[in-house]
């Protein structure tokens, strides 16, 4: 586990990514280098023979690692193209650019999947665009050709590759499609929503998809970019995903299980957000990250394996407790209501709970008052000499 900062999934080849849903807007979201993409590639160059040659990077920070996957989408060849604009004219340059990590063999060799928050920063905003995005605005739900269908994606041969112009003549769908990709975009729960079912979400999310296609690819080592700001107690994330620390030790037991299954415990864990500090040592931030070290410490010593059957009966009995529970709150806010509509039926002395004058005295917790005649009681007060 690396403790490092500042975070880098948000820095691309190029420094800032932008997005096409926020195209003036874009930020370095904290971030300088790449930190898990330059250990990647690098494992994959310097320890080729060691047996490292497919490199997975799996990211659970609650912001989309956009700066790893552009970095990641720049190992297919491209034309980055650029406006130039002045009094007289309007042009467009554009200049091929390649950056491979070692070879042509790249994009079959590197997996990258996501987990974060994606859609309007707030539930008020979800009609107004002009709200604003969740940052960094990018990372909608996709899972790329090569990964779900890797047959029809296209693949030139070395001597293309290396002297012909087809990458560049590729459309954008189709490059972007050719590296392993998958991005799992979680919104904001709704304010009904049942409680846990949310974690829920996040956890099947993984069980689901991220963990089966990440063993089919059998990687030789495993990069987290292990960001801790997804906790449902960091105001960084506006309400999405809401994961607590039992949720980071689950997710980080998982991926150790496929790291054993698959590339003898071979895995490298690299900190990213997470900013909720307040408490020090008992912060949500320290206890996250105690318990996501706490499962890699663990799970190198138990050697568990990953088996997709154990998640899919751990899925089915966690909705379980979660309905379970529900049921329970419901029945205690019935009870509830009960309870309210007895006192108000003895407090008002009748069935429905409302006074004499109608409905409108139900929702008032003030006793019945009667009618007074004050000049009626202003001359008995005369008559008994309280009244001059």
């Amino acid at each position: 586990f690396c403790m490092v900062r500042p975070p880098g999934h948000h820095a691309g080849p190029r420094g800032i990514v932008r997005c096409a849903n926020d195209p003036d807007g874009g930020s370095h979201g904290f971030c300088f280098l790449n930190n898990v993409a330059i250990g990647a590639a690098y494992a994959r160059s310097m320890y080729r023979n060691e047996g490292i040659r497919k490199i997975a990077i799996i990211d659970f920070d609650v912001h989309h690692g956009n700066g790893t996957e552009e970095i990641i989408r720049q190992l297919v060849p491209n034309v980055e193209k650029t406006v130039i604009r002045t009094p007289f004219a309007v042009g467009e340059l554009g200049a091929p650019r390649y950056r491979p990590w070692l070879d042509e063999t790249d994009i079959h060799d590197v997996f990258f999947a996501s987990t974060h928050g994606y859609g309007p920063r707030g539930l008020e905003f979800a009609e107004t665009p002009s709200g604003g995005w969740f940052y960094p605005a990018s990372g909608k739900t996709h899972t790329s050709d090569a990964i779900k269908n890797p047959s029809i994606v296209e693949s030139p041969n070395m001597t293309d590759f290396l002297l012909s112009q087809t990458w560049t003549r590729m459309g954008e769908d189709s490059r972007g499609n050719c590296c392993k990709i998958l991005n799992c975009g979680l919104g904001l729960p709704m304010r009904d929503a049942i409680p846990g079912m949310q974690r829920l979400e996040v956890r099947d999310t993984y069980r689901q998809k991220i963990l089966p296609h990440l063993r089919e690819f059998d990687p030789d080592i495993i990069f987290i970019s292990a960001g801790f700001d997804a906790h449902k107690k960091d105001s960084m994330n506006f309400g999405y995903v809401g994961m607590v620390e039992d949720d980071y030790e689950w997710v980080t037991e998982q991926l150790v299980r496929i790291a054993n299954t698959c590339c003898n415990g071979r895995i490298v864990s690299v900190l990213e957000g997470g900013y909720k500090i307040h408490g020090g040592i008992v912060s949500p931030f320290a206890r996250s990250v105690a318990s996501h070290v706490r499962a890699l410490v663990d799970g190198g010593k138990s050697r568990e394996l990953y088996d997709l059957q154990d998640g899919e009966w751990e899925s089915q009995f966690e909705r379980h407790l979660i309905d379970e529970r529900e049921r329970k709150r419901q029945q205690k806010i019935e009870k509830m209501r009960m309870l309210e509509a007895q006192s108000r039926q003895a407090l008002y002395g009748d069935g429905d709970g409302e006074g004499a004058d109608g409905g409108d005295e139900s929702n008032t917790r003030k006793r019945k008052r009667n009618q007074v005649d004050y000049r009626q009681l202003y001359e008995q007060m005369k008559r008994e000499g309280f009244a001059a």
